[in-house]
């Protein structure tokens, strides 16, 4: 921060020199042949009259009042004092044809005396009379003069205004008046043009990307390129040529409404109402003091707005940087570019600012120092703005990746909370069967002790295997065909049936979650083969493009107790979309001469 306001300081004083003015002066100028442009500053004399002091004309001229000025380009400030100004002109050059240039245009009423056939002729002219009425129809005041060789004219302004008086006066050849013309066209029409860009840039972004940061951005350069139209004389010229009364109101309203919405465009850009809450405050009540001075502008004098609109520039252009600072010390990342911008235009408001209270003369610097600025600031704003956009949707994505990996931990949870969840019901389910087992086996013990013990050990191996192979993923379907064989082997023990598992198409290779078919089996026994002693399971695989369908056929009997939706066929959805994520399917459904389950795996 500190080495930021020393380079502020060293800036300002490394222009001042730009500012400062020579004190010698002549009253005559003298128009030599080659020299095109007389800078009249130092070589007239100016007369300051109190506003209730109305000196004619004729007494003017006989007024030993008059004092040399000591500026190039003289600068009172906020006044309602009336000035008189006179020079001499020698023309010892071959033109003859000559302009005297005021380039300040915002001039309320400006009144030119030249001498003719030992008359004097009047120009009334200024921003209070319709814009047709100038010498020459351009944004500032040129009067056309005709100069006779090896003669001297003598010359009177009086100048009066509610604004700023100021009143930088130039003589130039026609030669030269057309290449200054060419120039300033020229730079207008590149602070203009980057002007344009950029709005016609950032409206599509605001399409676009729909955000209303862009909104307050394109508000705030339109406008302030428009109050910019203002200050330099083009808007009169071009948008309210016979309007001399909006030209005037034109200024402090449309100051203030740019101003309002730079303000908003602030706070949207630092985020200030989170970063900043009481700036963000401070910030509200200079909005509200612009909305104010847009209301004055047609209730008080233009000398009261002008003065109020002046305070409020520095106010914002202070204000804006301060928040801006406050914001990056906080680690706010898009402050830094919004604060290296607002230097730009923080310089060149200030010293206009000065200028316009009279501090600084009018110059090259102060005159257009603010519009080199402000297209500096324009741009970096705008990328400044697009890196705001990036940041944002780099943090966004960042959260949608967070988001994504969360969602699959948790899908992933859910599934093995599934799992456990089944398994656990299946517990149930093997204790009930294991004691139905065990139940048989006492009875077979009395009966046929062989049976008992074949019962016995094929019930021992397949609750050691289904212990063993839970845990796992996927297993080959020859582990769970084996499972499969074993349950049916038990249940024909039991049930003195003949339960039979056959395979057609099946390869070694094949995987697929355990217990998945020992399930559909156990369904198939216990709902369809009630009131029969026997049975058959066939399992086939089928190959189709990118699937791989397992088709489990039993000619059971299937009845309405079938457990489609049950705890079973929960167990195998849950172990097929943890082994299989998003590419399998399931379905059963009654075929002819029995009951069938298939489960789909795609590549």
């Amino acid at each position: 921060m500190f080495r930021l306001l020393a380079g502020l300081v060293f800036l300002f004083i490394g222009v001042s020199p730009l500012l400062a003015s020579p004190s010698q002066s002549r009253y005559s100028t003298i128009l030599k042949s080659g020299v095109g442009e007389y800078p009249l500053g130092f070589h007239m004399e100016i007369l300051t009259l109190p506003p209730n002091e109305n000196l004619t004309f004729e007494e003017v001229r006989k007024s030993n009042r008059f004092n040399e000025s000591k500026s190039l380009s003289p600068n009172f400030g906020f006044t309602k004092n009336i000035y008189w100004v006179r020079f001499e002109v020698q023309n010892e050059a071959n033109e003859r044809d000559w302009f005297i240039h005021v380039s300040y245009p915002l001039l309320d009423k400006i009144d030119f005396y030249e001498q003719k056939d030992k008359t004097w002729k009047q120009t009334v002219t200024g921003d209070s009379y319709v814009f047709s009425q100038r010498p020459l129809e351009e944004k500032s005041f040129i009067f056309p003069v005709k100069l006779q060789t090896k003669k001297s004219n003598i010359y009177y302004f009086r100048f009066e205004s509610e604004g700023t008086v100021q009143f930088p006066i130039t003589l130039y050849s026609h030669e030269r008046f057309l290449k200054l013309k060419e120039k300033e066209n020229l730079s207008l029409g590149i602070y203009y043009g980057i002007l344009f860009v950029l709005v016609i840039y950032n409206l599509i972004l605001l399409f676009m990307l729909r955000d209303l940061g862009y909104l307050y951005y394109l508000l705030y350069i339109s406008l302030y390129g428009l109050s910019q139209s203002v200050l330099n004389g083009l808007a009169f010229q071009i948008f309210w040529p016979n309007s001399p009364y909006w030209a005037n109101v034109s200024l402090p309203f449309v100051g203030g409404f740019s101003l309002f919405w730079g303000l908003q465009f602030t706070r949207s850009f630092l985020n200030t109402k989170k970063n900043t809450p009481t700036w963000d405050k401070i910030i509200f009540i200079l909005m509200g003091m612009m909305l104010f001075l847009m209301l004055s502008s047609f209730i008080f004098s233009y000398y009261v707005n002008i003065y109020l609109l002046a305070s409020l520039v520095m106010s914002f252009a202070v204000s804006v940087f301060l928040v801006a600072v406050v914001c990056w010390d906080k680690g706010y990342k898009p402050a830094r570019y919004f604060l290296i911008a607002w230097v730009a235009l923080l310089f060149g408001v200030g010293i206009y600012s000065l200028k316009g209270f009279g501090i600084l003369p009018a110059n090259i610097v102060t005159e257009y120092g603010l519009q080199a600025g402000s297209a500096i600031e324009m741009c970096l704003l705008s990328l400044g703005l697009a890196y705001k956009i990036k940041l944002a949707n780099s943090e966004k994505n960042k959260a949608e990746r967070r988001m994504v990996t969360y969602k699959a931990k948790l899908q992933d949870a859910k599934l093995v909370s599934s799992r456990l969840e089944v398994e656990l019901l299946k517990n149930n389910i093997h204790p009930h069967f294991l004691l139905n087992s065990i139940n048989a086996t006492i009875i077979w013990l009395d009966e046929d002790p062989e049976t008992a013990k074949q019962l016995l050990t094929a019930l021992s191996d397949e609750l050691r295997a289904i212990l063993k192979l839970t845990n796992r993923k996927t297993i080959s379907i020859n582990e769970e065909v084996g499972i499969c064989k074993r349950y049916l082997e038990i249940m024909s023990l039991r049930k003195e049936s003949k339960f039979e598992f056959k395979t057609e198409g099946v390869s070694s290779k094949d995987i697929i979650p355990p217990i998945v078919l020992l399930t559909l089996v156990e369904n198939g026994v216990t709902h369809g083969y009630q009131g029969k002693n026997s049975g058959t399971f066939t399992l086939k695989k089928k190959k189709d493009k990118n699937k791989t369908k397992y088709i489990l056929f039993n000619d059971g009997l299937p009845t309405t107790k079938s457990d489609s939706l049950g705890t079973g066929i929960k167990y195998i959805k849950s172990r097929l979309q943890e082994a299989f994520p998003n590419k399998w399917d399931f379905n059963s459904k009654v075929v002819m001469g029995g009951w069938e389950n298939t489960i789909t795996l795609m590549e």
